[in-house]
């Protein structure tokens, strides 16, 4: 069975299976996650651990030898696997559904692993897992969600925060839960700090903000244009590959011009482009804002920028990538124009 994160605490607090894959990419809450089920499971006798790292030339015949084996320490024992990649070729993927196979109830399996993708959930040993345990799927946190985070975790540590330094510290560690909570830890240690003010967190907190380059085009479908320019600074201080930027831009506007185009509208667009649910108030909204020709002037700039970056032409390539942020983001942006006018169907460059 399938459940997010947030639904784990509920479900735990109900019963404990003999499995557990708890994936995602947000290393805080995965942390929280496995810790979770390993309290659980110490709370119903399953008191000894026995932790593997799969890594390399694992060898996958001592997951089954501590699976049989008897604990010289507890009746019963939770074994922790560390999946460093969801590739875990066919040894792998015979082992962890021989494991389920046999069921031992003496033991409870909780694989960690990384985000698995829409591949590998599609694996033999995923669908086992899917079907005999529990598969738990860590989403990472949104940004307009982060003040209510912050906010609940700072109760929880009895702490006092008040709302502009709860936005504040959002902006500061956005993306980086593990870096928000570490903060809220050097608070804990300012015994005079009643409340923590949006001058100490001023005073107290640097940039540790984490983005991608996905995160910058939903800021910038979203018209977000100052959050845009944010992530865009951070992701060149981070040696971001300018390409790599253009490659996503260069994609998501055909995108966007493939749904302004479509004669059955917006809607059905998306559905059929599949874009995710989350995402389609973005394209909305870029869709309110945006017509085909000004698409076509921002994949202008894109493969005016590419060029840039090719040697072809000579230009400063970040200032065109703040262009083509704010471009994106307010529809009247005034565009550096490039040189070249530019077909939709042309695939040259991009």
């Amino acid at each position: 069975m399938r459940i997010k994160s947030e639904r784990l605490q509920c479900h735990l607090q109900q019963r404990l299976e003999g499995f557990y894959l708890v994936h995602g990419d947000d290393i805080l809450l995965l942390q929280e996650a496995c810790e979770a089920v390993r309290k659980k499971a110490c709370v119903e006798g399953f008191t000894d651990r026995e932790i593997f790292h799969v890594e390399g030339r694992f060898d996958w015949n001592q997951v089954i030898a501590s699976d049989q084996a008897v604990s010289l320490f507890a009746s019963r024992k939770l074994i922790e696997l560390r999946l460093t990649s969801s590739k875990i070729g066919e040894a792998g993927s015979k082992t962890l559904q021989q494991l389920i196979r046999h069921n031992n109830q003496d033991n409870i399996l909780l694989i960690c692993s990384s985000k698995l993708d829409a591949s590998a959930q599609r694996t033999k040993w995923y669908k086992v897992i899917d079907q005999a345990g529990i598969c738990v799927s860590v989403s990472p946190l949104e940004s307009t969600a982060m003040t209510g985070w912050i906010k609940q975790r700072a109760k929880t540590m009895h702490l006092n925060i008040t709302d502009d330094a709860a936005n504040m510290l959002a902006v500061r560690t956005e993306g980086n839960l593990l870096a928000t909570q570490q903060e809220l830890n050097k608070f804990t240690l300012f015994p005079d700090c009643e409340t923590i003010g949006i001058e100490q967190v001023y005073d107290q907190v640097g940039s540790h903000a984490c983005y991608n380059s996905f995160q910058l085009i939903d800021a910038a479908l979203s018209g977000e244009a100052h959050r845009s320019l944010d992530i865009l600074y951070r992701l060149r201080q981070e040696s971001v590959e300018p390409l790599a930027l253009i490659w996503v831009f260069a994609r998501e506007i055909r995108l966007l011009e493939r749904l302004l185009q479509n004669p059955q509208g917006i809607a059905v667009g998306l559905h059929q482009e599949r874009v995710w649910n989350k995402r389609k108030q973005f394209f909305n909204y870029a869709a309110s804002q945006h017509t085909v020709q000004s698409c076509i002037k921002l994949l202008s700039l894109c493969q005016w920028i590419d060029k840039v970056q090719k040697g072809i032409e000579i230009d400063n390539i970040w200032d065109r990538l703040i262009d083509l942020t704010l471009g994106l983001a307010v529809s009247d942006w005034p565009l550096s124009a490039p040189t070249e006018p530019f077909s939709i169907n042309d695939n040259a460059c991009l």
